[in-house]
């Protein structure tokens, strides 16, 4: 077998179900058949039939790494990372669906725009919906707007580049997923990176353990890499069930966290001391 030019990362845990669909719909991306990649799923001490299911799956080039105990999304992506070999790397959330050969689609561009270390697509809800996929920096101006709900007024956003935009369902009715567009940071439900920038960073920070890993990542990478682009892209896409593994509560709770880490890792002492104060 060829070495591979991409490694897709998918974590699994208690999703076996789910985790099984996404793995499958990556079969059908017809770009990938003559392209040399792997999938490597890292199990999370998963306690459901996750394990058995995917190893009964037919995939040759499969690799699955079961865990003694939950390492979190950050550490288990890491985990695969090492032992990856393609260029590029996909981190793909188990409770995603590719469609229209989305995988392909990204990597053909990735490839050919030198001048971006990273990109994502378009990613919808189950109804086909938009949802919000990446954003701008968290500062002590848009996380802010975005805890008293300020960014929810109209036109605000185009005064303060906010740190969530929102889809084009929202009552505002804006149009900021409609177009291909530079972000500061993407979602890593589907983040596709050049492996040789990945590892510059030493992968995902040891801080966060789940929500908020990819904005802090992102946030290095410009700093490592400050010509370099990171790109939403809008012809790929991907269906993101979202929080599967977690409740919304429990996801905006982690969310929120992730925030708090950032600033006490990026922000000025007095900054972090405010939010940590209003999130933490």
């Amino acid at each position: 077998m060829p070495k591979p030019i991409l490694s897709i990362i998918v974590l699994s845990y208690n999703t076996a179900a789910i985790t099984v669909n996404c793995l499958k719909s990556i079969l059908k991306d017809k770009g990938l058949k003559s392209l040399a990649y792997e999938i490597i799923v890292i199990d999370n001490a998963s306690t459901d039939d996750s394990i058995s299911k995917i190893n009964s799956l037919d995939i040759k080039n499969l690799t699955q790494v079961v865990n003694k105990k939950n390492l979190g999304f950050a550490q288990g992506n890491n985990q695969a990372a090492k032992l990856a070999q393609g260029n590029y790397l996909l981190f793909l959330n188990s409770d995603t669906i590719i469609l229209h050969s989305s995988i392909s689609q990204t990597l053909d561009w990735l490839a050919s725009h030198p001048e971006s270390s990273a990109c994502t697509g378009q990613l919808l809800n189950p109804d086909h919906s938009l949802q919000p996929t990446g954003g701008y920096f968290p500062n002590l101006l848009n996380t802010l707007a975005w805890y008293l709900h300020l960014d929810d007024l109209p036109g605000f956003n185009q005064l303060i580049l906010p740190l969530h935009p929102h889809p084009p369902q929202f009552y505002t009715r804006d149009r900021f997923y409609l177009f291909n567009r530079q972000l500061d940071w993407i979602t890593a439900a589907f983040f596709l990176i050049r492996r040789s920038h990945f590892q510059a960073l030493n992968g995902f920070s040891r801080h966060y353990f789940m929500y908020g890993e990819e904005v802090e990542l992102c946030y290095r990478l410009k700093a490592r890499f400050p010509q370099t682009q990171i790109w939403y892209l809008i012809g790929p896409q991907i269906i993101h069930l979202a929080n599967a593994s977690s409740s919304p509560a429990n996801a905006l709770a982690k969310e929120r966290a992730g925030i708090v880490s950032f600033f006490r890792l990026h922000r000025p002492n007095w900054q972090y001391r405010l939010i940590n104060f209003l999130l933490g």
